[in-house]
This record gives C-alpha cells, sequence and structure tokens, in this order.
C-alpha cells in the first residue's frame, strides 16, 4: 500500500512544477499585454503629432488642391471628375503598407517655390489602367491589364497636368507663388517596399475618393511628411512674405484706400493744375456713412463658412400678360447685350464679372474682372 502513496519529496517536485508553469503562463500574460499596451500607446502617440485644427488645415488644403486636379482630369477625360472632401491621419509606412500590398502607380511631387519638401500621390494600378483607357479614346470598361511605355506616359502626362492645376489652386490659397517640378511616376508594389527601420516612422495620409463618370469609383492616398504638413499649416494660417515685416504688411493694408487713390489722382499728362480726382470707386463720407459700419472682420473667423455662388446671364421684365403667354419655343429677351460679361453673385452680393465657358460637360465661369467696392455694397442695398 505504501506505494500507492506519494512520498514528501514527490509531493514537493509537484508542487515546484506547477509553480513554474503558473510563473511561465503569467510571463506570457505579461507580455502579451505589454505588446497590446505598446500599440495602443503608438496608436495615441502618432495621434498626437497633429492636432484637429492641423487636420482641418490639410484637409482643406487637399479639398482645394485636389479639386483644381479633378478639374484638369475632366477636361482631359471629357466625363465628369470629382474627388470628395478628404480624410486626414497620421499614420506609419507599415499600415500604408497592409493596406495597399498591390501594385501602385506613386507619383512623386516635389516643390521647388513656395514650399519646401514633396508629397506622394498613391494610386491603384488598376485605376490608373482605366484612366489610360479612356485617354486613348476608349469607354474604360476593357483596360489593359498591364501598363506599358505608353500608358505610362499617358498617364505621366494627366498627373503633370493634374499637378500643375493643384500648384495654381495652391498658389492662391497660400497667396504665394509655389512651382514644382514635373511629377515622377514608378510602378510599385507597396507590400514590398521599405525596410523595417522606416516602416514605423509616422506620415500624414490624405485619402480622397476619386469618381470618373461611370467607370471608376475608388481611392487614392496623398502621403506627406509631417514636419511638411506642419509648415503648410503655419504657413497658410501666418501668411507672411519673406522681405516685409509683418507690422508693415498691417500697416500697407491699413493704408490700402489712400494708396489706391493716390495711383489714380497721378497725372500722367505731366500737366500743372490739373484737378485732382478720387477713383471711381472711393466712397465718399456722406456715403459710406449711410451703408453703415462694416466693422473690422476677422476674416479666420469666417473663411470655412459655405456660400452660394450663382452667375446671372441677364434679366428681363416681363407683364403679367407676357408671362402667362410663356411656353415651349418662347424666347425671353433679356438685358445682357451680346458680348457684356455675366454678373457673379455670393449670397447675392456682386463680386466678379466675367464670360461663360464649358468645363467638360458643364458650364463655368471664367472671372475677367472683381467687383468695385461701390458695386458691391450698391448690390446689397
Amino acid at each position: 500500500m505504501n506505494d500507492d502513496f506519494l512520498s514528501q519529496e514527490e509531493i514537493d517536485a509537484l508542487l515546484r512544477a506547477a509553480g513554474d508553469d503558473a510563473q511561465a503562463g503569467e510571463g506570457d500574460a505579461d507580455e502579451q499585454g505589454q505588446a497590446a499596451h505598446g500599440a495602443a500607446g503608438q496608436q495615441r502617440d502618432l495621434g498626437d503629432l497633429l492636432d484637429d485644427f492641423e487636420k482641418d488645415a490639410l484637409a482643406e488644403v487637399g479639398n482645394i488642391s485636389m479639386g483644381a486636379a479633378a478639374t484638369a482630369l475632366s477636361n482631359i477625360l471629357s466625363r465628369k471628375v470629382s474627388i470628395t472632401v478628404p480624410s486626414v491621419k497620421v499614420s506609419t509606412f507599415r499600415e500604408v503598407r497592409e493596406r495597399y500590398p498591390i501594385p501602385c502607380i506613386v507619383v512623386t511631387v516635389r516643390y521647388t517655390e513656395g514650399l519646401e519638401g514633396s508629397n506622394v500621390l498613391v494610386i491603384k494600378e488598376t485605376d490608373a489602367a482605366v484612366l489610360t483607357s479612356l485617354m486613348l479614346g476608349e469607354d474604360g470598361s476593357s483596360p489593359p491589364a498591364e501598363l506599358n511605355e505608353l500608358h505610362m506616359s499617358a498617364v505621366s502626362e494627366a498627373m503633370n497636368q493634374m499637378m500643375g492645376s493643384s500648384a495654381t489652386a495652391m498658389s492662391d490659397m497660400f497667396r504665394t507663388k509655389i512651382q514644382i517640378s514635373p511629377p515622377e511616376l514608378e510602378r510599385m508594389d507597396l507590400g514590398e517596399i521599405g525596410d523595417e527601420e522606416s516602416l514605423d516612422e509616422p506620415v500624414v495620409v490624405v485619402s480622397f475618393r476619386l469618381e470618373v463618370e461611370g467607370v471608376l469609383d475608388s481611392e487614392m492616398l496623398q502621403l506627406v511628411e509631417v514636419d511638411f504638413a506642419r509648415d503648410a499649416v503655419m504657413r497658410l494660417t501666418e501668411p507672411q512674405t519673406a522681405d516685409s515685416s509683418s507690422k508693415e504688411t498691417a500697416t500697407e493694408a491699413r493704408a490700402e484706400d489712400e494708396v489706391a487713390a493716390a495711383r489714380w489722382s497721378l497725372d500722367l499728362s505731366g500737366a500743372a493744375g490739373s484737378e485732382v480726382q478720387p477713383p471711381p470707386w472711393r466712397l465718399t463720407r456722406e456715403e459710406a456713412q449711410g451703408y453703415g459700419e462694416l466693422g473690422n472682420l476677422n476674416i479666420e473667423l469666417i473663411r470655412n463658412i459655405p456660400v452660394k455662388v450663382r452667375a446671372i446671364l441677364g434679366r428681363s421684365r416681363l407683364p403679367i400678360e407676357s408671362i402667362l403667354r410663356l411656353g415651349p419655343g418662347s424666347i425671353v429677351e433679356l438685358d445682357t447685350m451680346d458680348g457684356e460679361p455675366i454678373e457673379v453673385y455670393a449670397n447675392d452680393v456682386l463680386i466678379a464679372k466675367g464670360e461663360v465657358v464649358v468645363v467638360g460637360e458643364q458650364f463655368g465661369v471664367r472671372i475677367t474682372e472683381i467687383a468695385t467696392p461701390r458695386e458691391r455694397i450698391s448690390s446689397i442695398r
């Protein structure tokens, strides 16, 4: 019977073994917990690299610049092209590679003036094939299975025009001249790029939804370095020329009316005693008081408020009797003469005049002159 019982030494050995197993299990759990905590901490750290204001500002830059690029692409393809408002997040190259392990067309754009740095556009190769098919006069339903040299040349031309339009739009937005080098295209499998040291580097990922009427509904990425993104936001929110101090800029802004009036009153003929006339748009003191106080408006507070813009081809006054007689084929004569500019209104305030143009399959207005302050104020009386 003694053989059926364990000795004290055997019992102690079993207890020691059980304790070792428990410690090993706790060690594995600790390692897994630390790994999960580290991953969560990394996500928090990435999210802290840009605040919400900076992300919103970058989204607005992307919206305007890529909106101009979409217009250029629409002209090339003769189809309606739309790019939605982008989403902005800080990620890593590893996450981008895992999200797009497929062959892509990578477009590198380097800024040569106005901004310092570069950004990268990522387009799926299959999407680039559809664009190529449309550029070659096809309907896009049977894109090439593989892009050859001719196809890549077509994509390069499209990207060149798109990025040129984008740079022009950014110049207007940043109020400084922005120039880029010709875009560099490369076919690349994102699942194979990068090394282990660089894969966890932070990168700003701007995602756009690209839609081409009837043939394409996909996503396009823009990759930007964090430092470049911060610099762009700083330049956007604190515009400042290299050769002028902020104090001088403010002084010039306050004296704008006086400078313009002086320029207008110059006697180019050199005749003495000529009567000095105010510029035609300058309001008299009585007129200004009649319109009320406009106030010192901080434009930054209203910059992102949407405004309805409409263009008026012309107007006409008709008696009710004539209106009741209108039917298909009737012609209404407008007060605008042939060749006269049409008026452009923002929230029913005259802002500019221009001429009708056709953009793709839609009408547009090319601005030819900006409304004077007198015209703007008169339109809201």
